[in-house]
């Protein structure tokens, strides 16, 4: 089953906690809602403090209109 794609805005303190947080639970979520899910995007201003924090799999840009406009994500999550 296609995974739940989520692109994320920001990546400071709150969001790199939500990051954390819904890659540490992966496997519990995906047991729960019966679907993987896959943080796709990232969108921030430091782009290097993303790409730090960030999977290599995961695109990291600066323009949060990427995230929002982007077919293949289901749910954008604001952090900013």
């Amino acid at each position: 089953m296609k995974p739940i794609n989520v692109g994320l805005l920001g990546i400071g303190t709150v969001g790199s906690g939500t990051y954390t947080v819904l890659k540490r639970n992966q496997e519990e979520i995906a047991r729960r809602v019966g679907r993987n899910i896959a943080i796709r995007i990232i969108a921030e201003r430091d782009i290097e403090k993303a790409h730090r924090l960030a999977d290599n799999d995961t695109i990291v840009t600066a323009d949060a209109f990427e995230v929002v406009s982007n077919p293949d994500i289901d749910i954008v999550i604001e952090l900013i």
